[in-house]
Parts: structure tokens; sequence; C-alpha cells
């Protein structure tokens, strides 16, 4: 057998895969159609080490949250990679969202997420005074990272106990070998075909999660995703106008947090994601700048001196977010002997909080499915 692991995708979640197959002695095989680590979702988005406060109490997103913040502070502690506490205000602007805001609370206390407490708008006006508010919460343990920097030192610390990555590369093929384990097929971008005999195959393939767990013989329409796109504005300069991370209370369902403050480790301060209500076909990260005006009013509201001509047109980012309408949509992590592929694990769905539950994605993987 070539390799104990084939890891389909080097976003954060991939290389966390790696990290800990290899750590445990794993001979692992990364591939990844781009040219190198973390070009998609990994790598456009708020860059947020979120608290666990939104998520159902005993879902994969709340528990995986919580536990990857964990591991995620202690991982950037050992390795030195760039990160900062700065914690976060979740804002009302009116009454009826401070309501709002005790169910929240009250969510995520019941989910395990203790340290979210009640500010007075005062409390905020003396923390963060350009921010309007009728009072908020305030979380202590949600942070900011560097999530390439993340990155590099997941693929580093795999590349030091022997992991291999394979770039430009695709699965082309899968089936079952005659003996144990598995045959992949594997394409180059000049187009050179290799076959190679592994055990397991953990797919994380982020916005093609779908489409790869049907190429590795597993057709459910649960899986099926659709891309939805987040657009960033920034505020020009590097003005010392924030010192937290300011959100606004929720979309319904989940289906968004808002346009929030989030800030940079360089000291920048960006706005976003919106989220677009046309659906994506394709991978396309053009911000339009018409929509200035939407984002502008959604700023104002929290934001109140804020002047048109103070923000831009920043980045966009795509979610693979999962296609069914239910009201809440947990992450998917199934191995698959139910269809016959043992050990063969897919991952899908992974859109936020899954920077910040890269790392427990991984040990939940490893421990429920692997040891």
């Amino acid at each position: 057998m070539d390799y104990d692991f084939l890891v389909i995708g080097a976003g954060v979640v991939g290389l966390a895969q790696a990290e800990i197959l290899s750590r445990n002695g794993k001979r692992v095989l990364v591939i990844e159609k781009e040219a190198r680590i973390g070009t998609g979702v990994s790598s456009r988005n708020s860059e947020v080490i979120h608290a666990g406060i939104y998520y159902p109490k005993g879902s994969l997103k709340s528990r995986l949250c919580i536990r990857g913040k964990e591991l995620i502070y202690d991982w950037c502690r050992k390795k030195n990679v760039p990160h900062r506490n700065v914690g976060k205000y979740i804002i009302a602007v009116d009454e009826t969202e401070m309501e709002k805001l005790e169910q929240i609370r009250l969510n995520a206390s019941e989910a395990g997420m203790g340290d979210l407490y009640t500010v007075s708008k005062k409390e905020i006006a003396k923390e963060e005074p350009y921010v309007f508010s009728s009072g908020g919460l305030f979380s202590p343990t949600t942070g900011i990272i560097s999530a390439h920097g993340l990155m590099d030192s997941l693929k580093h610390a795999s590349e030091e106990r022997g992991c291999d990555y394979l770039f430009n590369s695709k699965l082309v093929a899968f089936s079952k070998n005659s003996s144990s384990g598995y045959l992949a097929k594997i394409k180059d971008s000049s187009g050179e075909e290799t076959e190679i005999e592994v055990g397991g195959v953990i797919n994380s393939a982020g916005l093609y999660s779908d489409q790869v767990a049907e190429l590795l013989g597993v057709k459910n329409a649960d899986y099926r995703l659709k891309m939805v796109k987040g657009n960033y504005f920034r505020l020009r300069g590097k003005k010392e106008v924030f010192r937290h991370l300011i959100y606004p209370v929720p979309m319904p369902k989940l289906h968004g947090l808002g346009v929030h403050v989030t800030l940079d480790l360089n000291g920048g301060v960006r706005f976003g994601p919106d989220v677009e209500k046309e659906p994506l076909s394709e991978e396309k990260y053009f911000v339009d700048e018409s929509r200035q005006g939407k984002f502008y009013n959604a700023i104002k509201a929290y934001f109140p001196s804020v002047r048109y001509d103070d923000i831009y047109p920043d980045m966009a980012g795509i979610r693979p977010r999962l296609a069914s309408e239910r009201d809440f949509n947990d992450f998917i992590i199934n191995e698959e002997s139910a269809s016959a592929l043992p050990q063969v694990i897919n991952l899908v769905g992974i859109e936020s909080p899954g920077l910040t539950a890269s790392m427990a994605i991984a040990e939940y993987v490893y421990t429920r499915f692997i040891v």
C-alpha cells in the first residue's frame, strides 16, 4: 500500500487532517487542485476565531467550534502563529434586538459557552466610542488569526513527519482494490495520470466536496451544496476606530451574521460579509462596487459617523453551504461504511465556523473513525 490515507483538499481542514494523521504515524498524501495551499474558502473569510455562540446545543458546529477554539489558541501559542484575542461585541440598535440578544446568550450558555455576558449601552460606549448601540453582549474569547499562518504551520508540521503533497492535481477515478484498501487515480495539470493504493480517504474538498463524494461512490442528496458568495468592504487607512470585533444581531436561521466589523492583524478594518442572493454556478470573486450603498447603510446603523467614501471594495469569499432548506444545517462528517466504503470519510458543508473548528474536526475524525 502506498499511503494509509489520501486527503483531498489542502485548505485548513485538509491540512489539519494531515497534521493529526502524520502525528499519529500514518503515511499521508494530500492532493490539491490548485498550485498551493488554502487558495479558496480558507483564505477568503473574516479570519475570526469564533467562540461558539450561535449554534444549537449538541450540534457538530457548536461542539467542534468550542473545542476548536481551545485547540487553535493552544496551537498558535506553541507554534507562534500570529493571532490576537481581541474579544467581540454583539450589539443591538433597539429594544427588540436586545430581546433577541438575550436568547442568543441563553443558547450559548446551554451549549457550554458560559463566558458570554450582557453589557450596557454605557459600557459599550466607553470601550467603543464610535459605536451606536442600545446595549449588547461581549464575548471575551473571540479572536483573530492569520489563516495563512495557521495553514503554513499545519503543512510544515505534517511535512516534518513525512506527509507528501501533490499540487495542481485532482482525483479522477476511485475504486476498491482486490485486496484491502482502494485504488485512486490522480491527474496533474499536464494530464499525466498516476494510480496509487490507499487504505482510506478523507474528502475535505470544500466547495467541491459534494462532487468528490460522488466520485468516491457516495450518492447522497443531503450532500448537495450551493455556493454562497459574501463580499467585504474595507475602511480607508489604518484608523484606530475599533478595539474589538463588532457584530450586529445575526440574520434569521443563521443565514449570515450580518455586515460586521473585523480587525486584521495589521491594524486594518474590514466590513462584511454580506450574503449575495443570486446563485453561483462557478467560483467568482469579483466585488461589485454598486454594492457600496447597501454596505454603507448597514454599517451606518451602528457606526453613524462613517462617510460613504470611507469604505471601498476589498474581497469576496464563497461558502460551501448545504442546499437543504432546513432552518439549520450542521456539518456533515460521515464515514461511509454504510455505503460499503469503510475508511472513506466525507466532510461536506464545512462553512463557518470551519476555520475555528478545523483542528477539532481533525480530532473528531481521527478519534471517532480511525483509532
